[in-house]
């Protein structure tokens, strides 16, 4: 038996697994990973990839299942790996050049067994990235590059989709190096659902930062809105980050902008909406908030965290229910839960639970009517999308922006923007 080692030296979390996991899909090959660390600081979403069976590990493992279908599965120690690769032939990533020191005695268990040990590493040649054996220096594949969305194809240049209409501007929250580098999921998805419709996407990215006129003005030209509710690069702090979420998410609201907030995004959208209806000191936040203030998240009650599929039931007649059917599975990353309490004020107002767990007490999606697309969702659909097979809320997202550009766009000839339109609620008082 064989263990195949692919060592990526990068310290880029996106980057781990890939190319091991493209080997082993050509192979046809088991991907067996063992626990891997990275700057927490400076990629602070570098373990947010969720397998189906709910293990928590490193975010690049995410391309095993979009190639495959398979999840990742969880981490291998020592003895479980060496088990493994006595009845079979396995491929495992590494993060750092087989002849680091740390694998040593790794080394020295895999031969006593007489397990085969091949060695490659993957080497960059101008943007693509290739594989080398570490022994003969040959080169064993024609290179992989990375499209616009982040996603791995053969080649420098993906199979051409014939995209038709107008760019659409897309935001989403987070640092450009955070959605490409650390957490490659949501934007990976995104590009899935572009694909299938032959819609012309262009990403602007909203740094945790932002604020005030250089927020409004960068929003200004969007047409529509992801909250993907990860920790967000450069906040100083929790209230920051929160800030800025909560700040977008009005924007929305004001400019009857389509807006997908995705876990903890659903949180704040409905934080949003409590702020706008019942005051901003009456909407208790994380970080410092107003005593009496009502409460806009809750721990989950029965358990610490939610990881995994877990099944979902739609409201019939509901935009989700219409995307996705009245039951699917979705995968969790979970620890808050809205509070019924606060969804029971805004219900008046339009807001609707669409969605709920199999005991229809926990509130898993939220809708808001008199709303082009104001949809949150407690699971990560980026998780559950393939090239081949977009996740349908980033498709029913996407073609509500596509519909709601062409209606809201009012055009004039003296005029190089298009008009922006506040909802007339929110401009009462």
């Amino acid at each position: 038996m064989t263990i195949t080692f692919i060592a990526h030296s990068t310290p880029e979390p996106a980057f781990y697994g890939a190319l091991a996991a493209i080997l082993a899909e050509l192979r046809a090959l088991p991907l067996c990973h063992l626990p891997v660390s990275y700057d927490s600081k400076r990629f602070i979403n570098a373990r947010q990839y969720i397998s189906p069976q709910g293990q928590q590990i490193a975010s690049g493992l995410l391309w095993l299942e979009r190639l495959t279908g398979r999840g990742a599965g969880a981490e291998f120690d020592m003895e479980s790996l060496i088990n493994r690769a006595l009845r079979e032939d396995i491929v495992v990533p590494l993060n750092q050049p087989l002849s680091c020191s740390c694998y040593q005695d790794m080394l020295q268990q895999i031969r006593e067994k007489d397990i085969s040990i091949e060695s490659l590493q993957v080497v960059k040649n101008q943007d693509r990235y290739q594989l080398e054996d570490c022994e003969s220096g040959k080169v064993r594949s024609n290179g992989w590059a990375r499209d616009s969305f982040g996603r791995w194809v053969l080649g420098s240049v993906t199979q051409p989709v014939m995209r038709g209409g107008k760019h659409l501007h897309l935001a989403i929250l987070g640092d450009a190096s955070e959605h490409r580098d650390s957490y490659p999921a949501t934007l990976a998805a995104l590009g899935d659902a572009a694909d299938a419709l032959a819609m012309n996407i262009q990403v602007t990215y909203i740094p945790a930062n932002l604020m005030g006129s250089q927020l409004e003005s960068t929003l200004f030209d969007i047409d529509g809105i992801i909250l993907p509710g990860l920790a967000v690069l450069g906040s100083e702090s929790v209230h920051t980050s929160t800030a800025s979420q909560l700040a977008v998410a009005k924007w929305a609201l004001d400019n009857q902008m389509p807006v997908l907030g995705i876990n903890g995004g659903m949180h704040m959208m409905v934080a949003a909406l409590g702020q706008k209806v019942l005051g901003d000191e009456a909407i208790a936040l994380p970080g410092p908030s107003t005593l009496g203030a009502v409460q806009s998240r809750l721990p989950l009650m029965d358990e610490p965290v939610r990881q995994g599929n877990y099944k979902v039931m739609f409201k019939s007649g509901s935009k989700l229910a219409k995307a996705m059917g009245r039951e699917v599975q979705m995968r969790y990353n979970q620890r808050w839960r809205l509070s019924p309490h606060l969804l029971d004020k805004l219900s008046c107002e339009g807001l609707q639970v669409s969605g709920t767990d199999e005991s229809g007490l926990s509130a898993e999606s939220i809708e808001l009517e008199n709303h082009p697309f104001f949809v949150g969702v407690q699971g990560n659909p980026e998780l559950q999308s393939r090239r081949e097979r977009p996740h349908p809320l980033l498709m029913a997202f996407l073609q509500q922006v596509r519909q709601n550009n062409r209606e809201r766009d009012v055009s004039h000839d003296s005029l190089t923007k298009s008009v922006r339109l506040k909802h007339p609620y929110f401009l009462m008082g």
